[in-house]
């Protein structure tokens, strides 16, 4: 067994934040909350993990939200429900909300080739007559391939990104754009196979730019942050309020922790939120209430429906090989756990792991955040984390 020496001894019963609970609680919530506190302290130590934020929610409230460990090892800062995570690509669910949100307005339609709605040109080069829709990016299927962005380190920076969204996406996706190679910067054809594309999902974010001029930033805090009174949400850390406790990233390394620095990328759309599991978990109420959260709509609820539909498409054998259950929505993904399905996103970057689960059948959606760069051991515990969360959603509220 693993252990950090950082944490030293005995600092399970540091570690444990209380968050907060809304309703007046039930033996069953207050037996299982006992359980599931030691099982977190447990698995924490155990993975060498420094801290972890959770939340369930149940259809429009927010019924578990609680910190475990340490938001900043090295000036004793603890986890709790505001505390500020980076959740990575987990980051997808709110820029396909932002445009889902546009098209209930009549801005576009799914199949509606994006390069009519852009100031830049694009063209498949392999496939120059078979245009690329906004189904194709909401389900990775647009052919354009992270390769070459892959391959290039400089994309990466300490802080928030310096190149701007535009500038990156027309040097990558434009003929004689400074990154635009005809061969590695795309792949299938679109529509025909599952390729997860980060850069598809950045040009997602552009995109809502493109069709209501404040852009993405803007939009989303204006129709999304502030009315959901996610005070603790930000796509670039310089917007986070100085109150903010944000969990520094960090690397298992032995012995003890790496402490990295924060990341930037400039395809932010796609995986550079910051956000707490008390801010994120409101956001999710949109999709465990049908699209209402405190009696507002955000979302019809037939367009959630169609968020959420399997779409007819292949995916490709490597990730059917490791969940052969895998079926891609509109950029969620369905899965079956244990016999349950659900629909999750999960967010993996330097210092960063996220999961959101949804169980569409009993209206509960749970989340996971933790600031630390993930192995297969953390997964694991993750995963059960989650399995775990879902049970609480299942148990009676007292009112």
């Amino acid at each position: 067994m693993k252990r950090r020496s950082v944490l030293g001894l005995g600092v399970s019963l540091a570690l444990l934040q209380a968050g907060c609970a809304s309703n007046i609680q039930s033996s069953a919530n207050l037996a299982w909350e006992k359980e599931f506190d030691a099982f977190m302290l447990d698995g924490l130590a155990k993975t060498e993990t420094p801290g972890m934020s959770v939340a369930v929610v149940r259809g429009d409230k927010t019924v578990f939200a609680r910190g475990y460990g340490w938001a900043d090892v090295q000036a004793d800062k603890k986890v709790d429900a505001d505390t500020v995570f980076h959740i990575a690509s987990a980051s997808k669910l709110v820029t396909a909300t932002a445009i889902m949100m546009l098209l209930e307005q009549g801005g576009f339609q799914l199949d509606d080739k994006v390069a009519a709605y852009l100031d830049f040109p694009l063209m498949h080069p392999k496939f120059p007559d078979i245009p690329i829709t906004f189904r194709h990016l909401l389900t990775h299927t647009s052919g354009i391939s992270d390769t070459v962005y892959e391959k290039t380190g400089a994309f990466a920076v300490h802080g928030d990104p310096r190149l701007p969204l535009r500038d990156f996406l027309t040097g990558y996706l434009s003929r004689g754009g400074a990154w635009y190679d005809a061969e590695l910067s795309f792949a299938a054809r679109p529509g025909t196979q599952w390729r997860y594309s980060n850069v598809g999902i950045a040009l997602l974010g552009y995109l809502v730019g493109r069709i209501k001029p404040d852009g993405l930033d803007a939009y989303t805090h204006s129709k999304l942050f502030e009315p959901l009174e996610m005070d603790n949400t930000a796509w670039n850390l310089a917007s986070l309020p100085r109150s903010a406790t944000l969990a520094q990233p960090y690397a298992d390394k032995d012995p003890g922790l790496q402490l990295l620095q924060p990341v930037g990328y400039p395809d932010w759309p796609a995986g550079l939120l910051r956000t707490s599991a008390h801010d994120f978990a409101r956001f999710l109420t949109i999709f465990s209430n049908g699209g209402k959260v405190d009696g507002e709509r955000y979302l019809q609820e037939s367009t959630v429906h169609t968020f959420l539909a399997p779409q007819a498409m292949p995916m490709s054998a490597a990730m059917l090989a490791t969940d052969p259950s895998l079926r891609q929505a509109l950029v969620w993904q369905l899965r079956d756990l244990d016999g349950t399905a659900l629909a999750s996103y999960s967010g993996n970057a330097p210092g960063a792991a996220s999961i959101v689960c949804l169980d569409q059948a009993s209206k509960t959606a749970v989340l996971a955040f933790a600031n630390i760069s993930a192995d297969r051991e953390f997964r694991s515990y993750q995963k059960e984390v989650v399995k775990r969360l879902l049970t609480y959603g299942n148990i009676p509220a007292r009112t």
